[in-house]
Formats: structure tokens, C-alpha cells, sequence
């Protein structure tokens, strides 16, 4: 992404500006300028007109040497350059005083460091702007690739709880037609919410503890005892936005690889919302003994945990403890 024209025409407008309010000061400060030139306007144009040449020659040409990083051929063209301008630039003077001598090495010298200086002007304008043109294009690739980044784990993170919830609504059929058609409506908002609304960056809070309460309403299904899952979650908190589909990992993450050891309940999700702070607390038995080798937190924490090292830079905590026989997730998040 190049830098936009007005802003181009405003550093020029502003280098340009400056290097006339030098040189007119400078003339008038000058006493060999005013005993040369009788004018100040003639001087002025024609190191105006010798500025730009220079200027403009580094600007879109000799920078290319700097930038391939020929740096001793740069230096020689930006040697030879103010010496080629200075020499025939210089003897214009003549034509409005008489008396000018060219051949001085005092009127010779500085005109050609002022040139070379220029010229390192003209390469250090447009080297600064491919550099703010690269900043903007980085950063515009950034964005690009984190919109796909996210894009992708939050496809990755909402299938996951589907082919359960239909295998537990499909055992109510029969049993209780009732309560499958209620878990069916469930499952239906579910996806809906999925699919229509969690395609902006931010959603109330109050929808995704809706969409919580019906997943987690959807789980219990599996369970004949109410004691199984305890859970806590707020009433309200509509004045509170967060990243959609950012908590539920951990409570899929719970459920998926609780254990019945006796003690209930085996799953208990608190979810604290004061003020900017949201704190979620999800603890589950887990059975060390698995022969599936499939230890809990694995591929839906780690998405997670990307999502909110992309979402919440330096405004979230995550602690995760495992000791074989519990599992427990805590996760505070600051959107102040």
C-alpha cells in the first residue's frame, strides 16, 4: 500500500517550504550574496531551480543505487552530481552580476556541499516514504491475516458439541418427545447464534451466557443426576461486549473429558462479570487412567488460547492446572 498522494504533496509542500525560508534568510543574513546579487529574487530562482533538479534526480533515480545497497556507487553519484550542477549552475549568477568570479574556490565550495546535501535530502524524503509505505503494508497484511486467523479457529471451535447433542436428542425421541422437542428449539437458537451472529468482533455478553446455558442445558441431558454439573453464571450483563464463542472452549473442554470419581459435582463452571472484568473458573475430574492417551486441553484450549493472545494482548490471565485426577481452567479478562 503506497502513501496517499495528499500526504506525498504535504511533505513536499513543507520540505519545499522550508529550504525557501533558509535561503532567503540566509541570503539576506549573507553579505557575499548581497554584494554578488543585486537581487534577491534572481538568486533566489535560480537555487530554487538548481535545488529542485538535484532534489528530484536522487528522489526518483540514485535513490535505486542506495536501496540495492550500492553504496560506494551512490557515493560516487552524489559526488559527481554536485560537482556536474554546481559547475554549471554556478556561472547563471554572472548574468546578474558581472563581477562574479567562477573560478573562486570560495564560491565553488559550498555550493557543492549544499548540492550534496540536498541530494541526500531528495534520497532521505523518498526513503521515508517507502518505509511508511512498508509499515502500511505490514501492517495492512497483519490485519488481513489476522482476520483470517480468527476466522478460522472460531470455525475450528463450534462444531464440537453438535454430533453429541443430536445422539442425546435422538435418545429422547422416544422416551420423552417433550423435552426433544425443547432440546431441538435449543439446538436451533444454538446454531443460529453460531452461524448469524458471531461474525462481528464483538457481541453482548448477555448472548453469550445464553448460548452457554443452552450448551450446558444440551450436556445435561447426558446425565440422570441433576448433582453432575454445578454452575454459576450471572443474570445480567448487557453493558459488558466480548469476543463471540471466547469462554465456551473451556466449558466444552470440561465436559468432554469429565469423570464421574464419586464426588459431585464432576463439572462446575462459575462465571464471575463485575464492571470491565470477567473471570471464568471451569473444574473437572478427569481420569488419569485413560488408555485413549487423550489428555484433557488439548486441540480446543490451545485455538483458545491463540484467540485470546490475538483478541486480548496483555489484558488477559490463563491459568490452566492439571494434576492427573482434576482439570481446572482460570481465565480473567480485562476490557477496560
Amino acid at each position: 500500500m503506497a502513501m496517499k498522494m495528499p500526504l506525498k504533496i504535504i511533505i513536499h509542500v513543507l520540505y519545499w517550504f522550508v529550504f525557501s525560508m533558509f535561503s532567503i534568510v540566509f541570503s539576506s543574513d549573507c553579505a557575499f550574496n548581497w554584494q554578488y546579487i543585486h537581487s534577491l529574487t534572481p538568486h533566489f530562482l535560480i537555487n530554487l531551480t538548481w535545488a529542485v533538479i538535484v532534489f528530484y534526480l536522487f528522489y526518483f533515480y540514485f535513490i535505486r543505487f542506495f536501496e540495492r545497497k550500492r553504496l560506494s556507487r551512490y557515493l560516487l553519484y552524489s559526488m559527481l552530481t554536485s560537482i556536474s550542477l554546481t559547475v554549471l549552475m554556478l556561472p547563471l549568477h554572472k548574468f546578474f552580476y558581472s563581477g562574479f568570479d567562477v573560478f573562486d574556490y570560495r564560491h565553488l565550495l559550498p555550493p557543492m556541499a549544499g548540492t550534496f546535501f540536498i541530494a541526500q535530502c531528495g534520497s532521505l524524503v523518498r526513503g521515508f516514504e517507502n518505509w511508511f509505505s512498508d509499515i502500511q503494508l505490514k501492517n495492512d497484511l497483519e490485519n488481513r491475516n489476522l482476520r483470517n486467523e480468527l476466522e478460522l479457529l472460531r470455525s475450528q471451535i463450534n462444531p464440537h458439541f453438535l454430533f453429541n447433542a443430536l445422539n442425546n436428542i435422538d435418545s429422547l425421541i422416544h422416551t420423552n418427545p417433550k423435552m426433544a422437542s425443547d432440546s431441538l428449539v435449543t439446538l436451533s437458537a444454538m446454531m443460529r447464534y453460531m452461524i448469524y451472529e458471531t461474525r462481528t468482533d464483538e457481541v453482548s455478553l448477555d448472548k453469550e451466557l445464553q448460548y452457554i446455558r443452552n450448551y450446558i442445558h444440551l450436556q445435561q441431558l447426558r446425565y440422570r443426576s441433576r448433582d453432575y454439573v454445578m454452575v454459576s453464571l450471572p443474570g445480567s450483563c448487557s453493558n459488558v461486549m466480548v469476543a463471540p464463542m471466547i469462554l465456551i472452549p473451556f466449558i466444552e473442554n470440561a465436559f468432554k473429558y469429565a469423570y464421574n470419581m464419586g464426588e459431585m459435582p464432576a463439572i462446575s463452571i462459575t462465571l464471575i462479570c463485575h464492571e470491565k472484568n470477567l473471570f471464568l473458573r471451569c473444574r473437572n475430574y478427569c481420569n488419569k487412567t485413560d488408555k485413549t492417551g487423550e489428555k484433557p486441553g488439548g486441540f480446543g484450549l490451545e485455538n483458545a488460547r491463540k484467540r485470546l493472545a490475538l483478541l486480548y494482548p496483555g489484558k488477559h490471565e490463563l491459568l490452566i492446572f492439571d494434576n492427573g485426577s482434576e482439570f481446572k481452567v482460570e481465565l480473567n479478562i480485562s476490557m477496560a
